[in-house]
């Protein structure tokens, strides 16, 4: 079950955080895997998406979303900031997804090469809203759909492997702060 943890934006400048990713090209343009990649896990989420008929942005399609990673397009104060505030003593993967108007990140589960899949217990999977809320701008995980959340809004999710899916039906970009640890 999602669980609320607090609003982190009084600690968090994310009108500073967005304006400094918007100033940088992205780490890069998801999805990053397709159809015989060899990453654990991929086939359980990559085949459902493309059976659907799912087409990636570079096809013409709207399955798209663009990545953002500390110390290189925001600053790493930001992560260490949010993980004392929900405690996690480090982290495994940290990011910022950017949704464009128009596209979506079908229902998916983060997978990953980064990650032992024997620690999968002990990992703890947060985000946060970081953007005013905005017209449009959908997260669903699991059961729970996230519309007009409060900038700074943090949740925990039940596992790292929650399927999840976003979507942009409003008119300026959909922001995520994601954040794993231990």
């Amino acid at each position: 079950m999602i669980k609320y943890i607090g609003n982190c934006n009084s600690l968090i400048n994310w009108n500073k955080v967005i304006q400094d990713i918007n100033a940088a090209d992205p780490a890069y343009i998801g999805p990053r895997h397709d159809l015989g990649d060899a990453v654990d896990g991929h086939d359980e989420v990559i085949v459902p998406i493309r059976g659907a008929g799912y087409k990636f942005k570079q096809e013409g399609g709207n399955a798209s979303w663009q990545m953002y990673f500390p110390g290189q397009q925001f600053s790493m104060d930001v992560v260490r900031i949010f993980s004392k505030f929900v405690g996690l003593q480090s982290f495994q993967s940290c990011w910022i997804s950017k949704v464009n108007p128009g596209d979506v990140a079908p229902w998916h589960w983060d997978v990953t090469e980064d990650i032992s899949y024997d620690e999968e217990e002990t990992i703890k999977r947060f985000h946060c809203h970081i953007d005013v809320p905005k017209n449009g701008h959908i997260l669903i995980v699991e059961d729970h759909c996230f519309y007009n959340e409060k900038q700074g809004n943090i949740y925990q999710w039940p596992s790292r492997r929650s399927w999840h899916a976003g979507a942009n039906a409003g008119l300026e970009p959909k922001y995520l702060f994601n954040i794993w640890g231990t």
